[in-house]
């Protein structure tokens, strides 16, 4: 597709040439000038139809006049190059729009947007800055240099530019930008806990809770901060909160929630947490760490809890573990219930897809010789694994 984009822009910019040849001629510039410009302009064909674009950009370069007509032909033809992964010529051809004298500011700021990207594409972001710090120097109701220095302040995990930035793109973003302002302060946060500067957290996270007050991250890293302070009673309330703002949370900090409760003295606070978690959200997390803590001094009451939420939703971490409490507990697969197993695992079955295309990676339970996704030949394969071959 992008190889008719370019034969497609490279015959504009053909007509454009021809165009000026013609002007030429009707103008009576001088025969020799003339001649040598139809000479230029009939080589240049000719490496088109021979399929030898560099060599027909080449001539046509040198050839077309860019000005108010033209210079958008020029600006798609540097785009195009630029998806093709060709950065040099998408930054030579954007570099000689912007040399041109005949632009209009309009004209000139599009050149210099696309001549950014360009360089951002190739990794040159310290050239990429400077060019968009300078537009948008000059043209402040435009978003686009703001989005282009806000993403590279992020690449280079330059958090305080980026927050200027994102501050700056609030009128456009609304909400959505100040979630992104209190991620920002959030990473403002993380690295001042990693080098130990204590004193910088508690300002990023009043930030961070000030423009998106239901931030569950900031939470997580108060908690961090009070324990590395040893102020274990507010982790404990900090972890408490955050996995309540967002359950999904409790995956990768019921560790140190737990912890924090134990240091804290308040073990039994935390059993009907999880109740309440459970009945508000049955994830198999809260549901393991609740059965584990019964399990301490009521198995039977664990095994049952399990087999409650099991045929609910059965989970291979919970039928996992389920397994363990009945054979630790002495409880036999007969009074357990064979169908009962069965079932768990037919529905912890269901809807697993059976083949892959080792092309694309598209899958699913029906075989296809010819690949849905890619449209290649004889790629599917069944899958193989625990849920597998």
């Amino acid at each position: 597709m992008l190889e008719y984009g370019l034969f497609f822009l490279l015959l504009l910019l053909a007509a454009a040439c021809g165009w000026l040849v013609a002007r030429q001629m009707a103008a009576g510039r001088g025969r020799h000038r003339t001649g040598a410009l139809s000479s230029s302009y009939f080589r240049g064909l000719n490496y088109l139809l021979n399929e030898q674009p560099d060599k027909a950009i080449e001539v046509f370069l040198e050839l077309a006049e860019i000005n108010r007509d033209t210079v958008e032909t020029h600006l798609a033809l540097g785009n195009l190059f630029r998806r093709r992964g060709e950065m040099d010529k998408a930054i030579r051809f954007h570099k000689h729009i912007i040399t041109r004298p005949n632009l209009t500011e309009e004209q000139r700021s599009q050149a210099l947007l696309e001549l950014g990207e360009d360089y951002m594409q190739a990794g040159l972001l310290d050239r990429a800055e400077r060019l968009f710090s300078e537009l948008l120097d000059h043209s402040v109701e435009s978003d686009k240099p703001a989005r282009q220095l806000l993403d590279i302040y992020q690449q280079e995990r330059d958090w305080e530019n980026a927050i200027v930035q994102a501050q700056h793109l609030r009128k456009f973003d609304g909400k959505e930008g100040d979630h992104l302002i209190s991620q920002l302060y959030c990473e403002v946060a993380r690295e001042a806990l990693d080098r130990g500067a204590n004193e910088a957290v508690v300002p990023a996270l009043r930030q961070a809770r000030r423009h998106d007050p239901g931030s569950a991250r900031a939470r997580l890293l108060h908690a961090e901060l009070a324990a590395s302070e040893g102020r274990w009673d507010s982790a404990a309330d900090c972890f408490r909160e955050a996995c309540e703002l967002d359950p999904d949370c409790l995956v990768f900090t019921l560790e140190p929630l737990m912890e924090a409760h134990r240091r804290s003295g308040r073990d039994e606070i935390v059993e009907r947490w999880l109740e309440q978690m459970v009945a508000k959200q049955p994830m198999t997390t809260a549901i393991l760490a609740l059965a584990k803590i019964r399990a301490e001094s009521d198995p039977r009451a664990a095994v049952e809890l399990l087999l409650h939420y099991q045929s609910e939703r059965p989970t291979v971490r919970g039928l996992e573990y389920l397994v363990e409490l009945v054979y630790r507990q002495g409880v036999s697969l007969d009074e357990l219930g064979p169908d009962m197993m069965r079932n768990l695992v037919q529905r912890l079955l269901e809807g697993q897809p059976l083949y892959r295309c080792q092309q694309c990676g598209f899958s699913g339970r029906s075989w296809h010789w010819q690949c849905p996704g890619c449209r290649q030949w004889d790629k599917t394969r069944a899958i193989t694994g625990v849920l597998g071959e």
